[in-house]
């Protein structure tokens, strides 16, 4: 009798140590993966050479295309990018990723290198390393962090207000005043990622031919994309 009280007793604490971890909890939402799911940006994207502007703008489409389970067994959403000059011209296909997601991250992987894009739970100050999975270091050795921001706030975008979300900061804003180092991506609750930013700039006094009041871009590239439009096909 003893023996199966035990038992039972072990039982039971194993079932209440074991507990499946709650998505919405956890943040998942802030990243979802349906097959036929798509996101459209509006896309400006800006070199800088010598203070000269090169701007292009152009429309970008997300569309989960497929899934599958992958050689662990993993199920794995195929993604492809598409880009046009505008709305009224065809999509052409510009590349593809694949991307997994479990309990604890979500893994872009595109030209056969792999990126933590998201962890969970998703907590506010939660950092880790986006590149953890590849080679790509930082001058110093150390790999770049990713950090979270202002979760669960609201976001106006193109006209619309996300009432739920999260964004994504890369890197740390840099020492010298002759940089610009801005990036970061925001994701809203049921939809995925509605924003993107990447400002990097080399910066140099203005001497001769330049105004004054505003820097000098030695080298750079900005690019921001827009959410203007998601669904499913």
């Amino acid at each position: 009798m003893l023996c199966w009280c035990v038992l039972a007793f072990v039982a039971i604490s194993c079932e209440e140590s074991f507990v499946t971890p709650d998505p919405e909890a956890r943040g998942l939402n802030y990243y979802p993966l349906k097959v036929g799911q798509y996101r459209i940006y509006d896309v400006t994207d800006i070199h800088y050479q010598n203070n000269v502007a090169t701007k292009e703008r152009f429309q970008m489409r997300e569309w989960v295309a497929d899934s599958f389970l992958d050689q662990t067994n993993a199920l794995t959403y195929k993604i492809i990018r598409s880009i046009r000059p505008d709305a009224q011209a065809e999509w052409l296909d510009d590349s593809v990723m694949t991307v997994t997601k479990d309990h604890n991250r979500v893994i872009l992987t595109k030209d056969n290198t792999r990126y933590v894009k998201m962890v969970f739970p998703v907590k506010e100050g939660n950092t880790w390393e986006p590149d953890v999975y590849n080679t790509r270091k930082l001058g110093n050795g150390k790999r770049e962090q990713a950090k979270f921001a202002f979760v669960g706030q609201t976001y106006p975008l193109n006209n619309a207000v996300y009432d739920n979300t999260v964004m994504i900061t890369f890197g740390e804003p840099p020492l010298l005043e002759t940089k610009i180092d801005q990036r970061e991506e925001v994701y809203a609750w049921n939809v995925g990622r509605i924003y993107r930013l990447f400002d990097r700039k080399e910066l140099e006094e203005c001497l001769m031919n330049c105004d004054p009041e505003k820097p000098f871009i030695l080298d750079g590239h900005k690019r921001t994309e827009v959410l203007i439009e998601h669904g499913k096909l």
